[in-house]
């Protein structure tokens, strides 16, 4: 037991060492940071984690795309991300009551270079990690969440989307719902919905080319299936 600590102690320290900060909690609460160019992963181990930490990170890319890989058990983690010039890129606190993967991504015209990254763990005890990758391949910009137990969160998001359709799945829940609203690169409001019940809905919404902002708000939606926005 002694060996395995020392090595999960070692291999957190050395993974930390491109952060602005030091990739380790103690106290029983372990963070394990991998922090390179164009990747950066927080993994978390043990029982809840707490605190402010903030890391530089190096990308090529003005935009990331973001992965949470498993479910958050308890608490809440809030990542806010500044790009080479210091625009807050991303700002969104994931908390308990997810159920499988969220994927997403940052602010369509951040500028590549030294990020700054900072996460708030409020409590946070997840058993996996929150990754964060340039979008070296310029894929387009989808938003997916596998569902959740029991949620009560707003998220935002600016992807760059275009004329084109934009394709809305919302799995149904046993009880509150989930209102997703839509402005298109002009600012105007495309689509402003609530939807809960039981079965599951697809819709669609279109608008002007452009930074779009998506607001995702989980209202007390319990049992929810999973969410995805995408062109």
């Amino acid at each position: 037991m002694t060996r395995l600590l020392g090595m999960i102690l070692a291999g957190g320290l050395c993974a930390g060492c491109g952060g602005n900060g030091v990739g380790l909690l103690f106290n029983l609460d372990i963070l394990v940071v991998t922090n390179v160019k164009n990747t950066f992963e927080i993994a978390g181990v043990a029982t809840s984690i707490n605190g402010t930490r903030t890391y530089s990170w190096n990308t090529d890319k003005g935009q990331a795309n973001l992965t949470i890989g498993s479910t958050l058990l308890n608490g809440s983690i809030r990542l806010e991300a500044f790009d080479e010039n210091g625009t807050l890129v991303h700002d969104n606190t994931y908390k308990s009551g997810l159920i499988g993967a969220v994927s997403a991504f940052t602010k369509a015209d951040g500028v590549a270079g030294t990020w700054s990254l900072r996460f708030t763990f409020n409590n946070a005890f997840f058993d996996g990690a929150l990754v964060l990758k340039a979008d070296e391949f310029d894929d387009p910009d989808a938003f997916s969440v596998g569902g959740t137990a029991a949620l009560k969160v707003s998220w935002i998001y600016e992807p760059h989307w275009n004329t084109n359709q934009v394709h809305i799945d919302v799995g149904g829940m046993s009880s509150g719902k989930i209102r997703i609203r839509l402005w298109d690169g002009l600012g105007t409001l495309v689509h402003d919905v609530e939807y809960f019940g039981i079965s599951g809905i697809s819709d669609t919404a279109t608008g002007s080319d452009g930074i779009w902002m998506v607001q995702i708000d989980f209202i007390d939606a319990v049992g929810a299936g999973a969410v995805t926005l995408g062109q």
